[in-house]
């Protein structure tokens, strides 16, 4: 009877690790997603900084499009263009 209590518990911890393996996953993606999108308009915008004239607040947009990029490549599935 122990054994089969034990069993039980047992078989309830997994579930319950494995739920929350699972949402941890989802909010890795969604982590990933956004540090996606991230990436893309600070590209924009340093294009835009970089055509305005204002080259350090073009270099401090590159410098969080790479660590969003760097973010995704390490913990997401996506592409990640490489044009800018």
């Amino acid at each position: 009877m122990a054994n089969r209590a034990r069993s039980e518990m047992k078989r309830k911890y997994v579930q319950t690790d494995e739920r929350r393996l699972q949402a941890k996953g989802d909010e890795d993606a969604a982590s990933a997603s956004i540090a996606a999108y991230i990436a893309e308009i600070t590209g924009e915008l340093a294009t835009l900084a970089g055509r305005g004239n204002l080259p350090m607040l073009a270099y401090f947009l590159n410098l969080a499009r790479v660590e969003a990029q760097i973010y995704v490549r390490e913990n997401g599935c996506q592409e990640i263009s490489r044009d800018r």
